[in-house]
Parts: structure tokens; sequence; C-alpha cells
């Protein structure tokens, strides 16, 4: 099994140091195995041995995360301002790198990936708890201040 942890968009100017999954399962021929990881590797790919279902729950943490976040940004139609700061200009990029992906590609991190779903309903749960706390003037995190 292998992954590659970039895209025409994070990887359009080399592959130095992007991330590279894969898991040595169902290899009828090791040496072919090795000769297409090897290439990878010499592509300047930093190769990440891993289980499937370890990529799919750091996946769902980051990925599906990361894609979901530009999407429901993008449905704000965020413009830039004379005033923007650095994490707004980073939101902006955001919405930029995911957004170019495709739907299908969005759809496809949800669909087949088993932990997504619950990703999914963490974020709702976090949205809910986040609004009800502001609408209340009152915060449950630790570093309220």
């Amino acid at each position: 099994c292998t992954h590659p942890m970039f895209g025409p968009q994070s990887g359009q100017h080399g592959w130095s140091g992007l991330p590279f999954v894969f898991e040595r399962v169902r290899c009828v021929d090791a040496p072919s195995c090795e000769e297409f990881l090897a290439w990878w590797t010499e592509q300047g790919c930093r190769m990440v041995d891993m289980t499937c279902e370890l990529h799919d729950e750091c996946a769902a943490g980051s990925q599906f995360v990361t894609h979901f976040t530009g999407r429901v940004l993008s449905k704000l139609q965020l413009r830039t301002t004379p005033i923007n700061t650095k994490g707004f200009e980073s939101l902006l990029q955001l919405v930029e790198n995911t957004c170019k992906d495709s739907f299908d590609l969005f759809y496809a991190l949800y669909k087949f990936n088993p932990n997504s779903g619950n990703q999914l309903k963490s974020i709702e749960e976090a949205m809910e708890q986040l609004a009800k706390e502001l609408k209340d003037g009152t915060s449950t995190s630790s570093s309220s201040s």
C-alpha cells in the first residue's frame, strides 16, 4: 500500500521532503517493491513506513481536517483586506490550496477513510461547543484567561 501525501498543489515545486506513506503488504515480488520505493526515495520524498490503519487515523486528523476547513472557509467567501494579519493570510492560502483540488478528491477523503466520519462528528461538536461558549461568555477550555 502506498500514498504520496501530496498532490498537484503541494508538490508543484518538487517532492523533496514531502511524505510518502507505504506499508509492505501483499508484496508478491519483493525486489520490485523495493525498487519502486527506492525510486520515490530518489525523488526526495520522506519515506514513512506506516500501517494502513495508522495512515487512515493520521490522514483523518490532518488531511481531511485541512480540506474540510478550507472548504468551510471558502463558503464564507473571504476576501483579502488592507489590514490582513499573517493568520488571515494563512487562511486565504488554505482556501486557495484546498479548493484547487477537486470536490471528488475531498469526497474521497471522507468516503474512503473509515476515520473521517468520526472526525467530522468531532468538528461539528467542537463548533457547537465553541458557539455556545461565545453566546454564554464562558469557556470550558483550561487556557481561558
